[in-house]
Formats: structure tokens, C-alpha cells, sequence
């Protein structure tokens, strides 16, 4: 009998998908930060995070079986956390990685509160995530050769969703795949 038969999945068999969340932005945001990312390029050498791959993370998940991964949606799909501004206002660098990136100056509560409840609901379903302070960012340039921060003009995001990604392996580098999408609640 098939998997699709018994309605079953011997775990052991299920390899799982390399998962994680994030805050996703739209096209046109992708595009801006994907310009500035090409400015800094320009400056200080490295690979552009591909367009379509801008994204900031929220909790890096590691491979997630299937039967994990649905207990992790249900739970998701409860979750009543409010849409938020983000300001992108600083750049810098992770030198050990050699990353450029940008970031907010100032963490607003929405993000804290996103971000602390999806490393909580982890943590419960045995999930093991970084135990690190959490630092906000949008990897621009990868293999740069800088190690300072820029001047730029402050970027506006209006954080209306997070997604659930999953990370593949490709020749040159990663592809990332939309699972679902989370909408987060409007102001009221």
C-alpha cells in the first residue's frame, strides 16, 4: 500500500525538507533592495543575493519531516500577531561570513513579538533553533570584501505576512520555495 492509501508515512522514510520562516517582501521591495544591493556591489565586489531569494528571517527550522511540518501549519494558522512597520535604515557586515547586509536600527515590537512566539511555538514541536540573540537582517551580497556600514535612505516595509520556505540545493547556490503564507492581522 501506498502512503497516499493507508493515509500513513513510516517517518524513518521521510527524509523531510530543509524549512524555514520569514518576512517575504513583495516584488517591488525585492527589487529596490536588489538594486542596493547592486550599489554595494559595485564598491565592494561579492555575489548578489538572487531577487527572487530578498527575504529576512525569522527561524531557520533544519529539515522537517512531513507530520511535523503540518503540526507546525496548524499551529501557524492560529496565530494572531498584528502587521507592522519595518524600517531598513542601517548596512553592515558579518566579516566571519563575509555577508553584507541591511537591517533596522531599531527592532520594532511587532517584529520581537513575531519572532519570539514563532521560536517559542518551535521549541514546543522540538525544533532545534538558534540560541543566539536574534539579529534581524537582509543578506544583500555574499563574498564581499567590506567590512563597514553604509549611508542610505531609510527603507519603508509594511510587514503584512510571514511564509513558511523551504530551501533547496541548486548548482549555484539556493533556490527558496513558498509553502504558505501568513497573513498578520491589521491594525485596528
Amino acid at each position: 500500500m501506498t502512503v497516499a492509501e493507508t493515509g500513513e508515512m513510516n517517518l524513518e522514510s521521510d527524509p523531510g525538507r530543509r524549512l524555514f520562516l520569514a518576512c517575504w517582501p513583495d516584488q517591488s521591495l525585492q527589487e529596490l533592495l536588489y538594486d542596493l544591493a547592486e550599489r554595494l556591489q559595485l564598491k565592494h565586489g561579492g555575489r548578489r543575493t538572487e531577487r527572487e531569494n530578498i527575504h529576512l528571517t525569522l527561524v531557520f527550522l533544519g529539515m522537517v519531516q512531513q507530520q511535523k511540518e503540518q503540526q507546525l501549519r496548524q499551529q501557524l494558522r492560529l496565530l494572531d500577531i498584528k502587521q507592522f512597520d519595518l524600517e531598513l535604515d542601517q548596512t553592515g557586515s558579518f566579516t566571519h561570513c563575509r555577508i553584507n547586509w541591511i537591517g533596522p536600527s531599531i527592532v520594532p515590537q511587532g517584529l520581537q513579538e513575531l519572532h519570539s512566539v514563532l521560536k517559542r511555538i518551535s521549541h514546543e514541536l522540538g525544533f532545534h533553533t538558534e540560541e543566539r540573540r536574534y539579529r534581524p537582517h537582509i543578506s544583500l551580497l555574499r563574498n564581499s570584501h567590506s567590512e563597514t556600514g553604509h549611508t542610505i535612505k531609510p527603507v519603508q516595509w509594511k510587514v503584512n505576512r510571514y511564509c513558511l520556505i523551504e530551501s533547496r540545493q541548486k548548482r549555484n547556490g539556493v533556490e527558496y520555495k513558498v509553502i504558505e503564507e501568513f497573513p498578520l492581522a491589521e491594525e485596528k
